[in-house]
């Protein structure tokens, strides 16, 4: 790439993204959430977080703009999924010798690496949080995504944004909240405002948390009915008794439960052998 993408401010790093589009004769495509990166504070606090040590992953490398720094930011390989053909082909100017673009959905790869990058498309991103959730060899994970999703990672149980994401990221992540951007950060606009994310892993995806997946979609199909009647209708189980075990009141609503309860209800419905 002969003229990196400069990060002095936003409006030069929007007018060298506008005259790389033109040259190209791009448009964006808005059934692949293409938004381009304008915001140089998002690269720079993006880096902030990386890894130099860790092999990663970039989802979604568009025209290049993060790829280029993330490729010059870690002493190991890296690779970048772009799956709009016209875009990937400018993206692999900005790699270095250790980098690797692949033309394609990052969805359907095995992500092999320690740590996962990147401005999520915003149609894909709680099938890339469960991919990552799944792939225990990503320790870390830095994403901007929608400010709205990042309020369901971190929701407190009983609240509104509290659900399955919430209790499979949880259970598996330390999660951090970075900062916040407007819809000016990117180019076209989205119509909602963006928030950094890091997770960073403190348990393996397992047997457990897969079943802790499955009770989870059950239950949550009916959040707002009592934990105990929900039990009887999905496991043909003597609910009041089990949530009293669990150490739970009888009147708890599933929307309130914690995700310590929740794994202390999968041990017992895996010893009870009703899942």
């Amino acid at each position: 790439m002969h003229n990196p993408p400069p990060l002095e401010n936003r409006r030069r790093l929007l007018t060298w993204t506008l005259t790389l589009l033109g040259k190209e004769g791009i448009r964006p495509r808005r059934s692949l959430s293409q938004n381009f990166l304008v915001e140089p504070q998002v690269i720079e606090e993006i880096l902030s977080y990386v890894e130099p040590g860790h092999r990663l992953i970039e989802i979604g490398a568009g025209i290049g703009t993060l790829t280029y720094y993330l490729a010059r930011s870690t002493r190991r390989y890296s690779i970048h999924y772009e799956i709009d053909q016209r875009l990937a082909d400018i993206a692999v100017n900005a790699l270095t010798e250790h980098g690797i673009l692949i033309n394609g959905d990052a969805l359907l790869h095995d992500w092999r690496v320690e740590e996962a990058v990147g401005t999520i498309p915003y149609h894909i991103t709680s099938p890339i949080l469960v991919k990552i959730a799944h792939s225990n060899t990503v320790l870390k994970a830095v994403l901007v995504i929608q400010r709205d999703v990042v309020k369901r990672l971190t929701a407190k149980p009983g609240s509104r944004d509290y659900g399955r994401l919430t209790v499979l990221l949880r259970t598996l992540f330390e999660i951090f909240e970075g900062g916040v951007y407007d819809p000016r950060s990117f180019y076209p606009p989205p119509e909602v405002y963006s928030q950094l994310v890091v997770l960073r892993r403190i348990r393996s995806f397992d047997h457990t948390i897969e079943l802790l997946e499955e009770v989870s979609r059950r239950i949550f199909s009916k959040r707002r009915k009592k934990l105990s009647k929900v039990l009887r209708e999905e496991f043909g189980i003597n609910g009041d008794r089990v949530i009293k075990m669990i150490g739970l009141r009888e009147d708890v609503r599933v929307y309130m439960v914690d995700q310590g309860a929740l794994l202390r209800l999968v041990e017992y419905l895996k010893d009870m052998g009703s899942i």
